[in-house]
């Protein structure tokens, strides 16, 4: 169980609903952290629901720089219709953060996925991919039907720590790729 004495000494003897939410956020911030593998001195993005707000997310397109980390989703060679191709997501943290090897860190292709679009995994989890402190890479196989340009999309789900704290995030991708 998770105390907090000198809060709860700081609010009056019946607290007012946005003391109790406040606490109630508080609360989930470190059960969060402790669940990701963070300690409890670490601070964590804010679950879903909570009254703690997470930094907006970067419009969906084919890289995400923020503070703490970049990420990008590009095409790594030709394309024919109706032949296998992958595109490729990789995540590197930026000084003093690293990747937290206790998330398990993955990438969902979007579902459904467009019309002439197949994801032959529906997940790509660390096994996947190439993951270590300094960088993650994910290949991410599609088969498109027809030739033309289309679209590779999909989400990062991630975390990266500092000393200070941990972040968890979650990233929409997507890329255009031109297919013979």
């Amino acid at each position: 169980m998770i105390h907090a004495p000198s809060l709860r000494a700081s609010l009056p003897s019946s607290p007012s609903r946005a003391s109790r939410a406040a606490l109630t956020a508080l609360s989930a911030l470190a059960l969060t952290g402790a669940l990701a593998g963070c300690t409890a001195s670490e601070a964590a993005t804010p679950p879903p629901g909570s009254d703690v707000q997470a930094a907006p997310a970067a419009a969906k397109g084919p890289k995400v720089d923020s503070e703490t980390y970049t990420i990008e989703m590009k095409p790594t060679g030709k394309y024919k219709a109706g032949q296998e191709g992958s595109v490729e997501v990789t995540l590197v943290p930026k000084a003093p953060y690293h990747i937290n090897d206790k998330y398990p860190i993955k990438f969902k292709p979007t579902e459904p996925a467009p019309d002439g679009i197949k994801y032959p995994k529906a997940v790509l989890k660390k096994e996947d991919g190439t993951v270590d402190d300094k960088k993650a890479l994910f290949k991410v196989p599609f088969v498109v039907s027809k030739a033309g340009p289309t679209k590779v999309s999909g989400t990062l789900y991630m975390s990266v720590c500092s000393e200070a704290n941990c972040i968890m995030d979650k990233q929409e991708l997507e890329a255009s790729v031109d297919v013979e």
